[in-house]
């Protein structure tokens, strides 16, 4: 870029200065929005060349300090500052230098938020360039920047950083084995070969696209350089690189997976899982470093990412500056997370950083603000500040000391009730955390006063009033003071709306009767038993309720349905009149027995369990509702710190009272329990080759999917349907009213011969289920056996194609590769008097096969047809039976109901 032919475009304004003002105390007083860099950038530009120089070097350097910037904005601010280089081709070189020195600097930082290889060879060039330049120039000692050491640093830097890229590490690589070996070529010395021939060998460990091209590279050097040892050397090159192929041939697949998909996180943490479970003798964390630096170049925005490289990183004890690095760009990337943050605090923590570089880490979380949007992300940050600080203390008899964290906390105590006062807080761990550090203090009324609080929030969790129970032991029992953990029970007994009442009764009665009087004891057993009567009364009262209102929905939709099939006052069967009152009656049984069939009812027999901890166990869900009912079935869906489970009761009534245990907790988390009416769809008339990813990519706008199931094709594969469940009821509302009846999205690679179809997206009711539609249900489909192993699809087509338009003719593969059926197929016509008239080829003899056609039915089997076969004169016996086919074929010509032959005609 030639700055000096810069044109400014448009003319900066009085207004445009304005403007300038206010973005530059924006940026300055909110320094995590991104868009006001960006606008502040493009603002700086229009100034053009010269004008603002300093202004938006400044801009640019406050956004590289604050966000994580790609390869396109190192590559713009260096082509900038290259041009700005240009402009001093005949300065003084002392102000090139200066310049050059900055260039240095910028190239240096451009490759550290990224691995980018691209990167890293423009900076290899930009000092391969200079170093040259200075080698045949006429410039001074003292002047010079680029010397061989400098040079070689930096291309050492280059091969660590990208060597154990597998698909492009050799682009890097050989640059720096080219520039040793023109060392080499200028002045060879055994030290110089054996330093080179250490480089290949180092190099043929490690797995890495070019592998066979490498270790062809250093046969040729050995046969330059150190030919009488060639055997030797090669021999012990080629257990190396036998090695290198094994590991290769173990990671190509996922290299595959990821090239051909690299959106897809789970390859990725498969490989990764891969490379880690090498044997610790054999384990190459370098080359699983880069893994998780391959990974963030693509997922830089995810906290799970950069806390599992962290994780990893910690695990095998790699040097400080490198997970300080690692640290200081994921809040970078996620300034959002909490656990980044609190990461950071914990690795300068555990490597003795000073008290005060821990502190402007903690400085720099909350000012992003991000923190106060979220009430775990702001505990977790100043929790692990406040254990930092506590661990500090060796003397809580040290006035300093003491002094200081106790105003720290009073500070953020005041700051959680300003910012999250009226937030549920779940987990409430910076409260614990307080009070814990109050207890160390001897401050037990100040933690006391915090349990007070916290109760008025948490008084329906019993494990809340346990918690403070234990802790009111722990200060008081020593003392002698008995009433004031058993006033915490009492209290607790007090709330009708306890999730565990039973819980605290036990505690209760327990703790009174080993520490208390024979009057406090006999008290608090009147007060619990005259608590869990009330419960049990109020328990009652709700079964009946929840019993009543399921009764009269029950009774409701049954009236409904009886009374819609009811409505044809008279009807003509076989040209008689049929008595209204007989109709009723019979189709009022009829509908009884439907709704009391045992057919499966998922809508009716499931509950979605939401807020469940993540990577729950089925084992653990089953125990949880081990009073409900017994389980038919349990899905489980992981999103990130949480999971959702739908889960299928073997009757319907039992969901009801799963729907007691809402706001119970599991592991520490309490969940929510709801029955799944209305949350499934049923879907169809989408193209037959759809799959779940079609289904998926269609309807995951409208909400969160838990599940999507099609049916079993064993009976019949031209069924084309499936059932999507959705999260929530108003997503699977949203997604039927929207989608019911629009054309279905073509499919990716299909021929385009498939006629586009209207989707038909319905709420799911097994209550009110129609007639299934289709050329099978409609009597449209015949069901052709024996039908010869030489006849192709095209033939069956001509012979039944003359009776009608056909619809579709199917004949189910036995061998893909040699395109053989299986001897039947099922013809499908567009009405069904066609299909009875093609009837008339039952029977029909082609080459020296009898064909069987009937009208298919919904459950046909091959055990099903060998029967009927049998029943009309054919035998499943052997070829040769005479009271089989040959009896047929034995039949006279002049019978009606003799073969005919198509093949003659």
């Amino acid at each position: 870029m030639d700055v000096e032919n810069l044109e400014n475009e448009e003319e900066f304004t009085e207004k445009d200065v304005e403007k300038l003002g206010a973005l530059l105390d924006l940026v300055a007083s909110e320094p995590y929005i991104y868009a006001n860099h960006l606008e502040l950038l493009n603002l700086l530009k229009r100034a053009g060349p010269g004008a603002l120089d300093a202004e938006l070097h400044d801009a640019k350097e406050r956004l590289s300090d604050t966000f994580l910037m790609g390869a396109e904005f190192w590559n713009e601010w260096l082509d900038y500052e290259i041009g700005l280089q240009v402009a001093l081709r005949d300065k003084d070189q002392v102000d090139v230098n200066e310049r050059t020195v900055q260039l240095l600097e910028l190239y240096s930082r451009s490759v550290v938020d990224f691995l980018d290889i691209n990167l890293w060879k423009r900076y290899i060039e930009f000092a391969l360039a200079n170093y040259r330049k200075e080698e045949s120039g006429n410039i001074e000692p003292d002047l010079r920047i680029f010397d061989r050491s400098t040079v070689e640093s930096i291309l050492s830097n280059a091969v660590a950083a990208t060597g154990n890229s597998f698909p492009d590490s050799h682009e890097i690589w050989n640059i720096y084995r080219d520039m040793k070996m023109s060392l080499l070529t200028a002045k060879p010395t055994p030290e110089e070969i054996d330093s080179i021939k250490r480089l290949y060998l180092s190099r043929l460990k490690i797995p890495h696209a070019n592998l066979e091209q490498t270790f062809s590279d250093f046969s040729s050097f050995i046969t330059q350089y150190d030919n009488n040892n060639y055997e030797k050397e090669l021999v012990a090159a080629n257990k190396l690189v036998a090695d290198t192929r094994k590991l290769i041939s173990q990671y190509q697949e996922h290299e595959i997976a990821i090239e051909s998909n690299p959106t897809n996180l789970d390859a990725w943490f498969s490989y990764i899982e891969t490379a880690l479970a090498k044997p610790k003798k054999y384990l190459d964390t370098d080359y699983c470093r880069t893994l998780y630096e391959r990974v963030l170049k693509i997922f830089y925005n995810n906290p799970v990412v950069w806390d599992d490289y962290i994780l990893f990183l910690l695990e095998h004890s790699f040097a400080f500056s490198i997970i300080d690095g690692v640290c200081s760009r994921a809040v970078k990337a996620c300034p959002w997370s909490g656990c980044l943050w609190a990461n950071w605090i914990r690795t300068r923590e555990r490597f003795g950083s000073s008290t005060q570089s821990i502190s402007q880490i903690r400085e720099r979380a909350l000012a992003t603000r991000f923190l106060k949007q979220n009430v775990d992300d702001y505990s977790l940050v100043n929790c692990t500040w406040l254990a930092f600080l506590r661990r500090k203390v060796t003397n809580w008899k040290d006035n300093n000391s003491v002094k200081y964290i106790n105003e720290e906390l009073i500070n953020i105590l005041e700051d959680y009730d300003e910012n999250f006062g009226k937030v549920q807080d779940q987990n409430y761990s910076l409260p614990l955390l307080s009070i814990s550090i109050f207890t160390f203090m001897g401050q037990t009324s100040s933690a006391r006063e915090i349990w007070k609080k916290l109760s008025k929030r948490h008084s329906r969790e019993s494990e809340f009033w346990i918690r403070w129970f234990y802790w009111e032991t722990s200060v008081c029992l020593s003392t002698g003071d008995i009433l004031t953990p058993a006033s915490v029970l009492a209290d607790a007994i007090t709330h009708k709306n306890l999730d565990w009442p039973e819980r605290i009764c036990d505690y209760y009665t327990r703790f009174e009767r080993d520490y208390g009087s024979a009057f406090s004891s006999e008290k608090a057993d009147i007060k619990v038993k005259r608590f869990m009567k009330s419960v049990n009364r109020r328990r009652a009262e709700q079964a009946v309720l929840i019993q009543k209102e399921y009764k009269d929905q029950s009774s409701a939709d049954q009236s409904s349905q009886i009374l819609g099939e009811a409505t044809d006052a008279i009807s003509v069967v076989n040209g008689k009149r049929k008595n209204p009152a007989t109709e009723e009656i019979g189709t009022a049984v009829k509908k009884q027995k439907q709704l009391s069939s045992t057919g499966r009812d998922r809508e009716h027999s499931t509950v979605i369990v939401q807020d469940l901890p993540s990577g729950i166990s089925e084992s653990k869900i089953k125990h949880f509702f081990k009073d409900c009912g017994p389980i038919k079935s349990i899905k489980i869906v992981h999103e990130g710190d949480t999971s959702t489970a739908t889960v299928e009761f073997e009757k319907s009534s039992d969901t009801l009272t799963a729907q007691t245990r809402d706001q119970k907790k599991i592991d520490g988390m309490v969940v929510t329990v709801r029955i799944g009416l209305n949350t499934t769809l049923w879907v169809t008339n989408f193209p037959s080759m759809a799959d779940e990813n079609y289904i998926r990519q269609i309807f995951s706008k409208y909400g969160e999917i838990v599940d999507i199931r099609f049916p079993s094709l064993s009976v019949n594969n031209n069924r084309r349907f499936c059932y999507l469940q959705y999260k929530n009821q108003e997503d699977a509302i949203k997604a039927q009213k929207e989608l019911d009846n629009t054309p279905s999205p073509p499919l990716k690679g299909a021929s385009g011969s498939e006629s586009v179809k209207m989707l038909i997206v319905k709420i799911s009711d097994p209550s009110q289920k129609q007639n299934r539609r289709g050329a099978v249900y409609e009597g449209r489909e015949l069901y052709v056996r024996n039908i010869p192993l030489s006849a192709k699809q095209v033939d069956i087509e001509k012979l039944f194609e003359r009776y009608g338009d056909l619809e579709r003719v199917r004949l189910p593969s036995k061998d893909e590769l040699f395109h053989t059926h299986q001897g039947f197929g099922f013809v499908s016509f567009k009405n069904n008097e066609d299909a009875k008239r093609a009837l008339e080829l039952d029977l029909t003899k082609i080459g020296d096969k009898i064909l069987s056609v009937t009208i298919a039915s919904s459950k046909a089997s091959h055990g099903n047809y060998t029967s009927s076969l049998a029943s009309r004169g054919f035998s499943s016996g052997s070829r040769g039976s005479r009271s089989g086919r040959g009896a047929i074929l034995g039949r006279s010509r002049g019978s009606r109901n003799a073969p005919r032959d198509r093949l003659s005609r």
